[in-house]
């Protein structure tokens, strides 16, 4: 790359590194932040102004030097958060899979009514965490379990403007889950009642179950899809910035408020056992530089490539 040249990160699978698009969108979450007087606007906005990366031998791009301000709406940092957790849930699958080869993998969704501001959905997603801690105690529930994925997400009501909050939960089961003799199985109505239960809720709530298989073709998203959906960002920044900016100014205040504070992302069981024993960094508070792939093991040629942020021009570009 020559200076001066409009920054091209391009994967290994061919795949182009959006840092434009993720950098547009922080700069506009930075401006919403200081319209609402949120002291960190300044520090939002200067986000991966600076990138220094090693060029590898195939000519790909090795991130080696940034400054992510780590704020939980972040485009940019909800980006590369989401690129390490997966990386890094595929390594614990890979070894529960090795201890447990005849373990089965579910997919559960579990909901609750939309709520219209910040506090409700503080006092919520408060609500959903202790429920789901109590529901996996329940005899039947534990006794199955061999680990599970728990992943918080937001999504914005474009009709009516509320929150919908959920977890994505990636569970782990024995074998005999789904053998009839010692009634293990737990059907999506049975897993309705578990949850409303726990929630302690006087109506019905939405839940999911589903048996995730081992991908069989490219149609299939199988386990790994399972992981990519539990690795979404927490709050999408194009589900919550629209073309309204009163709009904007509301949700992210309201989402600012609602999870301060709340850890979106947890481990349980022999998942939470793996994920200690191969030291790996938390995702909430840990360097956003590292992806926690194979590639990160991969030695650059020593070439440096420098890209900075050029607020006139809108891009990235060598120096």
């Amino acid at each position: 790359m020559e200076n001066g040249q409009v920054l091209k990160d391009v994967r290994k699978n061919g795949k182009v590194n959006d840092w434009k698009g993720k950098k547009v969108m922080n700069i506009e979450y930075a401006d919403l932040l200081k319209e609402l007087n949120y002291k960190k606007a300044d520090k939002v906005r200067t986000c991966g102004e600076f990138l220094r990366f090693g060029k590898r031998e195939d000519g790909s791009l090795k991130l080696e030097q940034a400054w992510f301000c780590k704020s939980r709406l972040c485009p940019m940092c909800n980006w590369r958060k989401s690129i390490r957790h997966s990386n890094q849930v595929i390594q614990i699958i890979d070894r529960a899979v090795e201890k447990y080869p005849k373990g089965r993998f579910l997919f559960w969704t579990l909901t609750t009514k939309n709520v219209f501001d910040g506090k409700e959905l503080k006092e919520e997603l408060s609500r959903m965490n202790k429920a789901f801690n109590l529901m996996v105690r329940y005899k039947k529930v534990e006794k199955n379990l061999l680990g599970y994925l728990k992943a918080t997400e937001v999504t914005v009501n474009k009709k009516d403007g509320s929150y919908n909050q959920h977890l994505h939960v990636l569970v782990f089961v024995k074998s005999t889950y789904f053998s009839g003799k010692e009634n293990n199985y737990i059907s999506q109505a049975e897993l309705t009642e578990f949850w409303k239960k726990a929630l302690k809720i006087d109506y019905t709530p939405i839940v999911n179950t589903k048996a995730v298989k081992p991908k069989a073709n490219e149609k299939e998203k199988g386990v790994i899809g399972a992981v990519y959906e539990t690795a979404k960002y927490p709050v999408k920044s194009i589900d919550y910035l629209t073309t309204d900016r009163h709009e904007n100014l509301q949700r992210v205040d309201d989402l600012e408020k609602g999870l301060k504070g709340k850890r979106l992302i947890s481990f349980g069981g022999i998942f939470k056992e793996i994920r200690k024993e191969l030291q790996l960094e938390d995702i909430e508070n840990g360097d956003l530089i590292k992806t926690d792939s194979e590639e990160d093991k991969e030695l650059s040629t020593g070439q440096i490539i420098v890209a900075r942020w050029n607020w006139q021009r809108q891009n990235y570009f060598i120096d």
